[in-house]
């Protein structure tokens, strides 16, 4: 039983799908690359390859559209009822700040209506607020600023610097880039203005409710249930490449569990991690990798701006 298909649930799903009995709890029919939202809402089109249904790579996974509320031994309470399981693996994420960003429901052809709305919007505002400067709000902002020039577009951060928990180079070097395409960016400000569109981008909840693990990723007191991504309080940036390892290591240790052999496989959490890559539009991109600081605007290109890692994460399914 998985409850959430997001980042690290759809590719849990996806590895033991031939291998035992799943069944995923999510809202929606469907996984959505969360890098690609930024530029489907400047290129809504790229929702064909970036918007998936289940039912496209999950063809032995049973699906249960509702929400995971709770489990007790041996059963999980969804809003529909309960259901029994044998293994449980919550990967229900964090919440986020709307529906933009992070949906919470519906099907793939809703979500790919709203991303076309939502662009058109914002192809004939006249000035578009972001409020939020962490690496969605700036991604966002190089985007509609390299897409639609000339768009008056205001970015207002509530702290003194952009891309909070990221080295100083990368901080100033996208201020620096997003006031040149014309950006007004307001820092250390609650103040917000008005505007045609605004859209809200500040981050994902807060740490309340954050489950406690153990090396193993199991819950802590149920050795059958297991939690990975940012609904763990695991010391480390809430981010998909750390979700990415999370389910790596629980389908290792779900593969042992199913053979009748004890977990093993250990996951080190990435504290004090400031790796982190955000694009800047289509050619230009900064951030923080395990060498240092980088603005390498080629580098950006071939990692992720290109296509927002829509490639990869299809490939990671199949397709």
């Amino acid at each position: 039983m998985i409850a959430g298909g997001g980042l690290a649930g759809h590719r849990i799903a996806f590895a033991l799908q031939h291998e035992a009995d799943v069944t995923l709890i999510d809202p929606k029919n469907f996984f959505e690359v969360p890098m690609a939202v930024p530029r489907m809402l400047v290129e809504p089109d790229r929702a064909r390859e970036a918007v998936i249904p289940f039912a496209d790579f999950l063809p032995k996974v049973a699906l249960i559209r509702g929400s995971f509320q709770s489990f007790r031994p041996g059963f999980v309470r969804t809003d529909s009822g309960e259901v029994p399981f044998d293994y449980l693996v919550i990967a229900t994420g964090a919440g986020y700040s709307g529906e933009l960003i992070k949906a919470s429901g519906g099907t793939a052809g809703e979500r790919s209506s709203g991303l076309r709305e939502w662009a058109e919007r914002i192809r004939l505002a006249n000035h578009v607020l972001i409020v939020g400067g962490g690496p969605v709000g700036v991604e966002v902002a190089g985007e509609i600023l390299e897409d639609l020039p000339g768009k008056r577009l205001t970015l207002a951060h509530r702290g003194d610097a952009l891309l909070p928990g990221l080295t100083p180079g990368p901080q100033r070097y996208a201020l620096e880039l997003l006031r040149k395409r014309g950006a007004e960016v307001r820092l250390g400000t609650d103040v917000l203005c008005e505007a045609d569109v605004v859209l809200w981008c500040t981050g994902s909840s807060g740490g309340a409710g954050r489950i406690a693990v153990d090396a193993h990723l199991r819950v802590s007191g149920a050795e059958n249930v297991f939690a990975v991504g940012d609904v763990t309080s695991l010391p480390e940036p809430k981010m998909g490449l750390w979700a990415g390892k999370h389910a790596a290591v629980v389908i290792q240790n779900l593969r042992r569990l199913v053979r009748g052999v004890s977990v093993k496989a250990v996951y080190h959490p990435a504290t004090d991690s400031k790796t982190m890559l955000v694009t800047l539009g289509r050619r230009h991109g900064t951030g923080h990798l395990p060498f240092g600081d980088f603005t390498n605007s080629w580098f950006a290109r071939q990692v992720k701006s290109r296509d927002m890692f829509i490639g990869r994460y299809r490939k990671g399914v199949g397709l």
